[in-house]
């Protein structure tokens, strides 16, 4: 039998994208068969920094492993009409002719091809911008952060995975292939932080000074440590370090003024704590239950001991090194058939395959995963947007909610918040009217089991059985204290796919520490990239690493099913997030490896482009973004700003010359856009070529026409929070496409529905559940 999840699988990858190419790797990770089809100059990406000292691309080397490359004029139309996935060039399907009606088409753009945007250039600053993430990063009073690297590429190689391996599932049902359709403008926006439905539904106009995590960072003897502090964490913070004073404090005693104070307060810490080391400041918090982690540089990754345990690192065969795999399969793991190609380096011909399953007669309106179940034990957001992803797709999705242990984007320890609801209004039943729960879990039913009871553990076995995949985001060994880890739910089901998304995986001396999206940015070396020259490491808006995990989730579990679907086979998948995440700066990580040196912070600018930044323009928080990466968009530049004479200026000329005079072009050009409106700036730089975007806050995110001209906002009516446009996901088929169909269930919407008709309980075992009090119907006192 095969032990390759994609064995037999033909990939064309005629991409000129990171995000094609990224796509068409973890087609190559799991062992489908990949031609890089090129130009005859080679693909762009193997021109894309940074270099190894061979002046070989770093970035072509992390995202085309295992793939063989042929021309691309001269591919035979027999390797094209029998490849199963093509992913298209720039000039789209129509430069490849021939393709058989069985293939499915993934076309990856900056914003689609269609809508006011769709002729616009996308590089990351302009992405991040557009999708509201951009507004979150940085400090308030200075220019926002786009961030670091093309995490907005990688993100939208990884949804036109999705959604390819999605389409081929339909295929098997439908008998033909279809076309999908990813925007990374789309990507980005459904992965910021939803305060775009925050806005929706309260009509909160949030600010850069807006901040609400209640984290902070010290710089301790050997790195800087992100330390979270939540209001029931107070008095245990204070004893773990040694700074029992502060409790009696009255800055710091009640918490509206302790976060008034929080300045002052990390000021204290940060002289405290000054001296220790940062790993075992980390390990004594996370064993008091406190949330923490270092922000790890580049060049410790490659020999931090968690990692190292782990066995993360592999080898080529030529002994260069290339990070592990994005998840780990159990039965399938992944297997790299060797390193990055040299152009023509392969034959343009495929293995011998076989031919997956064809059904007749199915319903081609269904979405791609219909008839699939899923039984989600998640909280937050990560394991919640894994369901959620397939659940788009068309599987049904059961979310397990427990009535003492409330989901944290339902219901939190904290005092409510009028900008967390519809109208400002909490209402009687706050945990079914908050945005946060309510942007993540559409299309989900809720069902109420209290897994500490035996009953409760029981029904849960059962309805597991009753399910394809269970998804877990618990602190690992959690599943089987509940008797509902991969062991004991194959002995009852097993074609079973059980995936649990650890954020530091299931082994390991980091194993047990618990985590956030910010936490893991700073442990997948992320926030090293991200800040200002004379500034900490910062973080992607307040939860960025949550969304990618639950997308590595949901590509990983559709890598397992299409394994089932040839086998019969389930198994387990552990989707470690810090590890998947190293992913979208992986040519930075191999570089800062072969080097020994850590790229150094500084704002907006890179090295590739000039002027690379955020320019404030009228009025107040108005910013726009504005990259020139070649001597062309800046004449073009120059002409729009009226200053056509800049181009040739000696200072500017060239892309060297721009950037060694940096400070006096950022001037410039800002003292330009602060006379300018930022969307209409925008619009005009744009059309005369020149990458450019407002920075949008949650407010424009939610009124934003491109967005809207593609579909992406679907409206749904909540029994209790009311009907609203809801955003949506990124993933466009064809045939089959995705769809939000109801709204995120209220509290226990379901359960007596999902216990009869998907578990199977007669009417007096769901009688004798509620005599046990393994379920309920609102949260129980306390929780």
């Amino acid at each position: 039998m095969p032990d390759h999840a994609l064995h037999g699988l033909r990939v064309v990858d005629a991409s000129e994208s990171i995000a094609g190419q990224y796509c068409a790797r973890l087609f190559a990770d799991f062992g489908a068969e990949v031609l890089l089809a090129e130009p005859a100059a080679g693909s762009a990406i193997r021109r894309r920094p940074p270099f190894a000292a061979t002046g070989e691309s770093l970035t072509f080397l992390h995202l085309n492993t295992g793939k063989r490359s042929v021309a691309l004029d001269a591919l035979p139309p027999d390797v094209l009409a029998a490849a199963d996935v093509v992913i298209l060039p720039p000039a789209g399907r129509a430069a490849l002719p021939g393709l058989s009606p069985s293939v499915v088409t993934v076309d990856v753009t900056a914003f689609g091809r269609e809508g006011p945007r769709a002729g616009w250039k996308g590089p990351e600053i302009v992405i991040q911008a557009l999708s509201g993430m951009m507004f979150n990063n940085g400090e308030d009073g200075r220019q926002p952060l786009y961030g670091c690297g093309d995490r907005s590429s990688y993100a939208a190689g990884l949804a036109a995975y999705i959604g390819a391996l999605a389409a081929l599932q339909a295929r098997s049902r439908l008998g033909g292939g279809q076309h999908v359709d990813i925007a990374a403008a789309e990507t980005a926006a459904a992965t910021c932080f939803p305060h775009a439905f925050q806005h929706i539904y309260s009509g909160t106009l949030r600010t850069r000074a807006d901040r609400t995590n209640p984290c902070g960072q010290v710089l301790c003897r050997d790195g800087w440590v992100c330390i979270w502090i939540y209001n029931h964490r107070w008095e245990r913070f204070c004893d773990t370090v040694g700074l029992q004073h502060l409790l009696r404090d009255d800055r710091f005693t009640d918490p509206v003024i302790r976060r008034q104070n929080w300045a002052a307060l990390f000021e204290i810490i940060q002289a405290h704590l000054a001296g220790e080391e940062a790993e075992p400041l980390v390990d004594r918090l996370q064993r008091a239950d406190i949330i923490a982690a270092k922000s790890y540089r580049l060049t410790e990754l490659p020999t931090q001991a968690h990692l190292r345990e782990r066995g993360y690192w592999e080898q080529l065969p030529d002994g260069r090194r290339i990070l592990g795999p994005t998840f780990r399969l159990s039965r399938t793991p992944r297997q790299v058939r060797g390193g990055p190609p040299a152009p023509g380096q392969g034959a343009a011909a495929w293995s011998a395959g076989e031919a997956m399953p064809v059904q007749t007669g199915a319903d081609a309106t269904a979405g791609p995963l219909a008839g699939l179940k899923v039984m989600e034990l998640t909280t937050a957001w990560a394991g919640p947007m894994a369901g959620r992803v397939l659940g788009f797709l068309g599987a049904e999705c059961i979310h397990i909610e427990s009535p003492n242990r409330v989901n944290s984007w339902r219901l939190n320890k904290e005092r409510p918040n009028p900008d967390n609801f519809p109208s400002g209004d909490p209402g009687t039943r706050p945990y079914d009217r908050s945005f946060l729960f309510n942007s993540q879990n559409v299309n989900k039913l809720s069902c109420i089991l209290d897994l500490k009871t035996r009953e409760g553990r029981a029904i849960a076995r059962r309805l597991a059985a009753a399910c394809d995949v269970v998804i877990c985001n618990f602190r690992p060994g959690t599943l089987a204290k509940l008797g509902l880890d991969y062991e004991s739910l194959r002995a009852l089901r097993p074609d079973i796919i059980v995936a649990e998304l650890p954020a530091f995986g299931l082994s390991g001396p980091l194993s047990n520490h618990a985590a956030l999206g910010p936490t893991m940015e700073m442990a997948a070396g992320m926030s090293s990239l991200v800040g200002y020259p004379d500034g900490q490491p910062e973080t992607t808006g307040p939860s960025y690493m949550d969304p990618i995990g639950g997308f590595n989730t949901a590509a990983a579990i559709l890598t397992a099913l299409h394994h089932r679907a040839r086998t019969g086979e389930g198994q387990h998948v552990e989707v470690p997030q810090v590890e998947a995440a190293m992913h979208l700066i992986g040519g930075e990580i191999l570089s800062a490896a072969e080097t020994g040196q850590d790229p150094v912070r500084n704002g907006n600018r890179v090295p590739h482009a000039a002027p690379h930044d955020a320019f404030a323009c009228e009025g107040h928080e108005s910013w726009v973004a504005i990259a020139a990466r070649d001597d062309d968009e800046w004449a073009a530049l120059c002409g729009v700003m009226d200053r056509p004479e800049l181009a040739t200026d000696p200072r500017f000329a060239t892309l060297a010359d721009r950037k060694r005079h940096e400070d006096e072009l950022t001037a410039l050009v800002a003292a330009w856009t602060a006379r300018q409106d930022r969307h209409a700036v925008a619009d005009k730089l744009q059309a005369a070529g020149v990458p450019a975007a407002a920075v949008q806050k949650p407010r424009d995110v939610a009124q934003d026409g491109q967005l809207s001209h593609r579909g992406f906002f679907h409206r749904l009516a909540h029994p209790d929070a009311g009907e609203h446009p809801h955003p949506g996901l990124p993933f466009r088929l064809s045939l089959t496409p995705g769809s939000q169909r109801r709204a995120a269930p209220a509290f226990g919407q379901h359960t007596e529905e999902v216990l009869a008709r998907i578990a199977g309980l007669s009417a007096e075992e769901i009688r004798q559940a509620w005599a046990a009090k393994a379920t309920a119907t609102a949260p129980l006192p306390g929780a």
